[in-house]
């Protein structure tokens, strides 16, 4: 584990290099006005997995990375954002303690950029209580179903189904195998993949493994012995190419199809695996925009992480975060009065703003409104592969077939914002 980790740290320098070739036009913030804030701060938080085997660093730092260029360009109508992040190391109880550190003590305006596979289920109650919103990164089922949290992302659900339906239509799958390690409410993940085998007759087989001692070998011959066409394999990058290194070494890639969702997509994972062995032979389906993306909000994302990013990984999820900062901004920006900038403020102009359009995503995220019990806005992904030693893009948006996603569909058709089907 710590040859692989420190093989990672080298690959996301040299992936570095790549993103900072690129996009040197100076980064869209806020204002633009290119002078420092230097008013009240506004306090922002954010509550994430950072420590463990489950390290979600990247989102909060994208949020960050983004507020910094928004201070660095006259602020909220003058306020710097101050940006509060926390670790909750993967603990229910740790993560309580961070939202109530947050949201009482520091008295945060929302919450921006957290990813974590447990702060959802120990604060969702909390945030309704304390009438905060949360924008972030959503792993666990409160994240999705929760009044006042709503996910950037598609989700680990999501995309797993995502990459199962490709498997099926493209790959010739007739059964699935779904693996994810055990966390609060991770079986709703593979439990997606289920309902949607049920309903698209794909038999599916469902693995929980123990977090805390991963065993790829035995886990990689637990899958190939599931007798499945297809695997889809949940967890973060290093653990993939852990789980990738010890398939290869057992032909995997020979006696069935290894797929993973979004967690996945990142610029150093090529390097990390045999590249030459997996050549056409390992999907990825990612819930955001190519990481090498030439859209206009996509290279503002590059842009802002060369500029203010430092070291920080480029991945989907650091695209979620500056998605995620960016929406609050814009919603801080509307309320015109520097002075009546506060919490109660802040959270009516998120539940009412405008949906927010970007390359980014295959179509735009919206809140829907103070009413909506249910946030799932970004439920279109695309398929990526590794192929030529990098990441190709095969598949434009297409949705998610997910069967619990009625309600989402239903809140759009009142909204008037969905797009069914798929976006050339």
């Amino acid at each position: 584990m710590k040859t692989t980790v420190r093989v990672f740290a080298v690959l996301a320098v040299i992936a570095l290099v790549g993103f900072v070739g690129r996009a040197q036009a100076a980064p869209d913030c806020g204002l633009n006005t290119g002078k420092k804030a230097t008013g009240k701060p506004i306090p922002i938080g954010a509550i994430s997995t950072t420590s463990g085997i489950f390290n979600f660093r990247e989102a909060d730092d994208a949020a960050r990375a983004y507020f910094d260029c928004v201070n660095a360009n006259g602020g909220i109508h003058g306020r710097p954002i101050s940006y509060h992040a926390e670790d909750d190391q993967g603990r229910l109880d740790v993560a309580a303690q961070a939202a109530k550190k947050l949201v009482g003590d520091d008295g945060v305006y929302a919450m921006v950029g957290s990813t974590s596979v447990v702060e959802c289920v120990a604060n969702a109650k909390y945030y309704i209580k304390q009438n905060v919103l949360e924008i972030g990164v959503g792993i666990p089922p409160p994240c999705f179903l929760s009044k006042n949290i709503a996910p950037v992302n598609a989700g680990p659900r999501a995309s797993g189904i995502g990459a199962a339906d490709y498997a099926r239509r493209e790959l010739g799958a007739k059964s699935v195998v779904c693996t994810v390690p055990k966390f609060p409410g991770s079986e709703w993940i593979c439990g997606g993949v289920e309902a949607w085998g049920k309903k698209f007759g794909v038999k599916v087989t469902s693995i929980y493994t123990d977090p805390t001692s991963p065993d790829v070998t035995s886990l990689v011959l637990q899958l190939m012995g599931s007798g499945a066409g297809a695997a889809v394999t949940n967890g973060v990058d290093v653990y993939g190419a852990q789980l990738l290194q010890a398939a290869e070494q057992q032909d995997g890639a020979a006696k069935m199809k290894w797929l993973a969702p979004t967690s996945y997509y990142t610029a150093r994972f090529p390097g990390a695996i045999d590249t030459k062995y997996w050549n056409d032979r390992y999907w990825v389906n990612a819930e955001f925009a190519p990481l090498d993306g030439e859209g206009k909000d996509n290279q503002n994302w590059v842009a802002v992480m060369n500029a203010y990013g430092g070291k920080a990984q480029r991945d989907s999820f650091s695209q979620g975060g500056y998605i995620a900062a960016r929406v609050v901004v814009n919603a801080m920006l509307s309320i015109k009065s520097p002075s009546h900038i506060n919490r109660r403020t802040v959270t009516a102009a998120i539940q009412n703003a405008k949906p927010y359009a970007t390359d980014i995503l295959c179509a735009p995220w919206y809140w829907g409104g103070p009413q909506a019990m249910v946030h799932n806005a970004n439920h279109m992904t695309r398929m990526v592969r590794i192929h030529d030693g990098k990441w190709q893009t095969i598949e434009g948006c297409m949705a998610d077939p997910d069967p619990d996603l009625a309600p989402v569909l239903n809140l759009e058709k009142k909204l008037g914002i969905g797009i069914p089907g798929r976006v050339k």
